[in-house]
């Protein structure tokens, strides 16, 4: 049993080791898409703060007339308002979701699922900085009208948003080579057996 879980602590250190972690592409594209993103976001949330009212009664601000509109809210909540009422909940919530995706960043060898995950790592940590800045609550301005759910968000909001469908398109890809390799591998291994 010792022998056994010596030999798995020490493949486990080989595969970390002689994985491809695509550092290259993580540095020259994915850490100029952090941080562009993350500054727009934190512009646009200072613009907000600064040129909306801040009166919840006043009339939203048209912007793109039965799309989208401007109207300044601090949400303490996660998406849509929702868990206000548990602002220790959320904010945990949050730091773990956005260390999670960074980790899985690191490790990831899929150049699109780098992305997606970069996307959703910039818009958690986007918003954790504004919660430091708004005692735990986060600017949101962009009011969506042209369909249900009408909702308010910020930049943040959408990169998480984004970064999810990324993420999703890259599982079906690969998902997709695989089974297309396996049964190429497969057809290949067939004619081999034929001849």
């Amino acid at each position: 049993m010792r022998e056994r879980t010596k030999q798995f602590w020490h493949d486990v250190g080989e595969h970390f080791k002689s994985r491809n972690y695509i550092w290259k592409f993580k540095l020259q594209i994915c850490l100029p898409i952090f941080i562009g993103l993350l500054i727009l976001d934190i512009i646009t949330k200072q613009l907000a703060f600064h040129l909306l009212s801040h009166d919840p009664y006043a009339p939203e601000v048209k912007f793109l007339d039965g799309f989208i509109n401007f109207k300044f809210v601090i949400n303490k909540g996660i998406a849509f308002g929702a868990n206000a009422d548990n602002l220790v909940a959320t904010i945990i919530g949050a730091v773990l979701i956005t260390i999670l995706a960074f980790i899985v960043f690191l490790y990831i060898n899929s150049k699109t699922a780098a992305i997606g995950l970069i996307m959703i790592t910039c818009g958690g940590f986007g918003n954790l900085i504004d919660r430091m800045w708004n005692q735990g609550g986060v600017v949101d301005f962009l009011v969506w009208i042209l369909f249900p759910p009408y909702s308010i968000f910020n930049l943040s909001d959408t990169w998480v948003t984004f970064g999810v469908v990324v993420l999703v398109l890259a599982i079906i890809i690969e998902i997709t080579r695989f089974y297309r390799d396996r049964a190429r591998s497969n057809c290949e291994e067939s004619i081999v057996n034929n001849e």
